[in-house]
């Protein structure tokens, strides 16, 4: 706890130097929201793994803290509910990230069984790069060009994933012959992973029938030739490709579908491949479709606490968002008064006996900002400004 209190003291220095930047606010909700997950939230979770344990005292004590970067964000008034906040900004409850951070490092050190919110999820068996050291003198220097002419000999690869499952293929021109290659990865293997496949095939294809001759080696994946090129490996493929390269190989990059043959070929043999009965190549979990596996693992967790029937708490606001969307963030102060039904109203203001509760224009407003919106004759001026049919989230959509 004296670490989470530490931390605590650092972002709320931290906010307050960044909401004082303007007359009113500070800087805009979304560039504070930009920063809240770029830098706060990694803040907040540092070494979670290490500390983290779950117990209701600090869940209680992170969300407090990640309450008042909510608050920054929407610019809404303090008694809001720190649920309806952290819809209306698209900013996952913390406890959930934490979980989350501590099943990606037991993934990462190899953990026999990972589990997120007491569901077991197994041995992910991610594909991670075994490092080793190695002077930097020893990498060897890739280059690469994008001369899209053809060149004989030619292999060109390619790697492909279609309804869920992956394939990588390459096809070989010379003078006198052609020939395709097909491999079959698992389906939980990304495209990268099959366009890697498909370059260390083609290579140990040239190894073993031309090991003397000069090659050209076309593919359409910058992100796999740029992996290459880095002075330290992302996983064992990138090495094992490395050692496969000598000066008898050039790397071309050609763009894709334009009609270039070769690499129309491969692209036809890369959907085929995927379409094989058996597997030919096994690899890991690539740790991005992990993690994306979590992040979809975390939305339906917060969407079941959202959509609780016993939760009592943000209820206005759930009537017009019961969906939660890390792509949402509300930060205009009077949509945001007018989403939770905390605002200067006198609905909301009889709860601290300033005043009663009701409008200057003689009615009761017991349905709070309801009335302003849809019945109070005061400013049915600006009301006709708004399409008729309109429900509270429309015009907060759509405010002009």
């Amino acid at each position: 706890m004296a670490h989470i209190s530490h931390v605590g003291d650092r972002m709320s220095r931290i906010l307050n130097r960044l909401t004082i930047a303007k007359t009113r606010r500070g800087l805009s909700g979304r560039v504070l929201k930009v920063l809240y997950k770029r830098a706060l939230e990694r803040l907040l979770v540092y070494a979670a793994p290490a500390w983290w344990t779950g117990t209701a005292r600090q869940v209680s004590k992170l969300t407090s803290i990640q309450r008042k970067a909510l608050l920054a964000v929407t610019g809404a008034f303090r008694t809001t509910s720190t649920i309806a906040l952290q819809v209306t900004s698209g900013i996952e409850p913390i406890d959930l990230v934490c979980e989350k951070e501590q099943a990606i490092y037991w993934a990462k050190h190899s953990a026999p069984s990972v589990s997120f919110l007491g569901v077991g999820l197994g041995n992910p068996n991610l594909d991670l790069h075994h490092e080793t050291w190695q002077h930097p003198g020893g990498i060897p220097a890739i280059s690469w060009d994008k001369d899209s002419r053809r060149h004989i000999p030619a292999i060109y690869t390619d790697g492909s994933k279609i309804e869920g499952q992956v394939g990588a293929a390459f096809c070989t021109f010379s003078a006198d012959t052609s020939g395709e290659y097909h491999f079959r990865l698992q389906d939980h293997c990304s495209v990268f992973q099959a366009e890697l496949v498909a370059i260390q095939q083609a290579l140990q294809c040239k190894r073993a029938n031309f090991p003397t001759s000069d090659w050209h080696i076309y593919t359409d994946s910058m992100s796999s030739l740029k992996a290459l090129q880095k002075l330290k490996a992302e996983n064992d493929q990138v090495t094992a490709i490395r050692d496969l390269l000598d000066h008898t190989v050039k790397l071309h990059w050609v763009k894709a579908h334009i009609g270039v043959a070769g690499n129309e070929a491969a692209d036809r043999a890369a959907k085929q491949a995927s379409t094989k009965d058996s597997v030919d190549i096994h690899l890991g979990t690539p740790i991005s479709t992990f993690k994306t596996r979590l992040k979809k693992m975390v939305l339906e967790a917060w969407q079941a606490r959202w959509a609780d029937e016993e939760e009592d708490r943000g209820r206005f606001t759930y009537n017009y968002f019961p969906e939660v969307k890390t792509s949402r963030c509300i930060v205009d102060r009077y949509v945001t008064q007018a989403i939770t039904n905390h605002g200067l109203c006198p609905y909301y203001l009889k709860r601290f006996n300033l005043r009663d509760c009701n409008c200057r224009c003689g009615e009761d407003t017991e349905d709070g900002i309801h009335h302003y919106i849809f019945w109070c004759p005061l400013v049915q001026r600006l009301r006709k400004l708004n399409r008729p049919g309109l429900d509270l989230a429309q015009v907060v959509c759509h405010p002009k």
